[in-house]
């Protein structure tokens, strides 16, 4: 891996309770929901791009074309039941096995997240050499996330469901918040939300429902 390397892992090992199904396997333009963010990660200049899913998961909602990819690293977490810190170390100690500079956090649910927006942080990062860069809304930083190699051990001490933001109140790092995070911040936990950006998807396409 050359010198300043930023690789990306994919956080696809959640178990969906709120949804009541397999998100990741929802329907998505022309694949499903959990492929979206992974294709747009593959796009960007991340590399590796590291994909954290659960031990036994037979990756339905994966294309081969995507598994195939020469920058896919397939990491199955026995520990991600324990909640998104424990799959972020999973994917981290990869990352740090590859010799990455820093490591940019993306999740399985954020299907509007592009390849520009990725790379639009990955230079900011690179210029400014913060401790993390992120998108906000209103001040407040959400994924994709990109942290420097310096927090990496404060990663790993992490553990239940917090995932980073947890350190993002410690004052000790110096953060870096870029606003106009929408939709790319956009998440979904719920058929509410799913039903929502299925429309702005569609809306924004220019194929309203009933149009087609």
């Amino acid at each position: 891996m050359s010198e300043g390397a930023i690789a990306g892992i994919y956080l696809a090992a959640g178990q969906s309770r709120r949804m009541g199904a397999d998100k990741r396997a929802l329907p998505w333009g022309d694949g499903t929901l959990g492929a979206a963010g992974l294709k747009a990660a593959l796009r960007s200049c991340l590399s590796p791009v590291i994909v954290v899913v659960p031990p036994a998961d037979a990756l339905v909602w994966l294309p081969d074309t995507l598994l195939g990819h020469d920058k896919c690293r397939l990491v199955r977490c026995v520990a991600c039941h324990r909640g998104q810190a424990h799959s972020l170390a999973c994917g981290l100690q990869e990352a740090i096995a590859q010799g990455a500079d820093a490591a940019a956090i993306l999740l399985a649910d954020q299907p509007f997240v592009t390849p520009k927006a990725i790379d639009v942080l990955a230079v900011r990062y690179r210029r400014h050499r913060p401790d993390y860069i992120a998108f906000s809304r209103s001040g407040t930083p959400m994924p994709p996330v990109i942290f420097g190699k310096q927090m990496f051990s404060s990663l790993l001490a992490l553990e239940g469901d917090a995932g980073g933001r947890r350190l993002f109140r410690d004052p000790q790092w110096r953060g870096l918040l870029y606003e106009g995070g929408e939709p790319v911040g956009m998440d979904i936990d719920t058929k509410d939300d799913y039903e929502r950006a299925v429309i702005y998807r569609e809306k924004k396409e220019g194929h309203p429902r009933g149009r087609r």
